[in-house]
């Protein structure tokens, strides 16, 4: 998703400060695809909070990732535009 928005980690470097799974169900061993959907709950100052769904319900994941400054190694102020592109992102399934 950040890909589609934002752009890959070079291009808008970030941290994961904080990530949930609840397993719901079992995804087979041999499986070959699994479809995650995954949407913007919330963009704070720095932050952005992520829910992904994992195999039509078989887990649910929540994740915090942190807009990242590589030079001073601290987290930095999300941009309006990264927020506009981040809360349109909408549903996004690779």
């Amino acid at each position: 998703m950040l890909r589609a928005t934002v752009g890959d980690i070079e291009q808008w470097p970030n941290v994961v400060v904080h990530a949930t799974i609840d397993y719901r169900e079992e995804i087979p061993l041999g499986t070959r695809e699994v479809v995650v959907r995954t949407r913007v709950v919330e963009v704070g100052r720095s932050s952005v909070r992520f829910a992904q769904d994992v195999g039509n319900g078989a887990a649910e994941v929540s994740a915090v990732l942190v807009a990242w400054d590589p030079q001073t190694r601290r987290s930095r102020e999300i941009s309006a535009d990264e927020r506009d592109a981040l809360l349109a992102g909408g549903v996004v399934t690779p």
